[in-house]
């Protein structure tokens, strides 16, 4: 019997309208090291189920972990969602630890194509919600980022042995408002390995300023606290609006967040998929360039995961598959909208 995969968030990959200005703001200011620049793989494009098409990536480094920046060039897809709140089913954050908040926040909001979320500035959350200051803001296409800093004198190893990155240590974690964590939990868990960790219950005036909804009721369940950052949170709000995402989103518009999640095999993740009902197809696998395997992944609420694998040497029927696939995306036409709903 296939066993679970185990596996890493190996990135964070956020849709952007312009690569340079998106580049720009995040290399100035939160300090990312621009490790890789150029065309978007068009393998990638069709794992990503759209039509052919041209992009330009770029792929970026603060501390420890990596971003990646994609803008489709000739294919832009639809604005981040207006009026859009930590509430609404699209709703991914990337949470960016910081040394120094009061430094971190007067950097950020000196940019004048961010903006915030959060009332008043940072909020020191009470001890039951982790005890941290944190901030919620947007960059200028609408993508939520939250700064984190832990009270004096406790921040984590991992974060002290951080050199060179000034105020902005490193991606802790990414967050996604979730419809049923428990269902959520169990999706990550026998997909991608992922081990529930701690849940708390975060309300009162501090989360109201934070997330800038009132009456704020937000339960957060931690998911694979043993493994590197980043990790993965799931955020069930019992208030607020809790739109759906859309199922016309498409994978160029730019609420179209996902991570990128490498597997140790492809084969336990999609074995895994079936054993959940909703198999991979058969079209449903592309080779990027270097040989990594990739198929598109969706959990419960319709968040994108492109599960990529590092391919070793491929038998011939798993070549041959890949080949045919890429034929069957060339001749798929228009762009389709995402097609890997995953049954709740």
């Amino acid at each position: 019997m296939t066993t679970r995969t185990e596996a890493v968030i190996d990135r964070i990959t956020l849709i952007v309208s312009d690569l340079d200005r998106a580049e720009d703001d995040y290399v100035r200011t939160f300090g990312c090291r621009v490790e890789q620049r150029g065309d978007i793989d068009p393998a990638l494009i069709g794992v990503l189920c759209l039509s052919p098409s041209r992009g330009r990536r770029s792929l970026l480094r603060l501390g420890r972990e990596r971003i990646e920046l994609l803008e489709f060039t000739d294919m832009a897809g639809r604005p981040y969602p207006p009026s859009s709140t930590s509430t609404d089913l699209w709703f991914q954050h990337m949470a960016i630890i910081v040394d120094d908040m009061k430094s971190a926040h007067q950097r950020v909001m000196a940019n004048r194509r961010f903006w915030p979320i959060s009332r008043n500035g940072p909020v020191r959350l009470p001890d039951t919600s982790g005890g941290v200051t944190a901030f919620k803001f947007r960059d200028h296409d609408g993508h939520p980022l939250e700064l984190l800093a832990f009270p004096h004198g406790n921040l984590p190893g991992q974060w002290r042995t951080v050199d060179g990155t000034g105020r902005f240590l490193g991606v802790d974690h990414t967050a996604i408002a979730v419809s049923d964590p428990a269902s959520s939990a169990r999706f990550f868990g026998s997909v991608f390995g992922f081990r529930t960790g701690t849940r708390t219950e975060n309300r009162g005036p501090e989360q109201a300023d934070l997330d800038d909804v009132d009456g704020v009721h937000v339960s957060v369940t931690r998911l694979a606290p043993d493994l590197p950052a980043p990790r993965m949170e799931l955020l069930h709000y019992h208030v607020g609006t809790r739109r759906p995402i859309p199922r016309d989103t498409t994978s160029n518009d730019i609420v179209a967040t996902h991570c990128v999640v490498r597997v140790a095999s492809l084969e336990a993740t999609a074995a895994a998929l079936a054993r959940r009902g909703t198999p991979l197809g058969g079209d449903d696998l592309m080779i990027l360039r270097g040989g990594i395997r990739a198929a598109l992944v969706s959990g419960p609420d319709g968040h994108r995961f492109v599960a990529e694998e590092q391919a070793g040497v491929m038998p011939k029927s798993q070549t041959a598959l890949a080949r045919n696939a890429r034929a069957r995306r060339r001749r798929r036409g228009p762009a389709g909208r995402w097609l890997h709903w995953s049954r709740r």
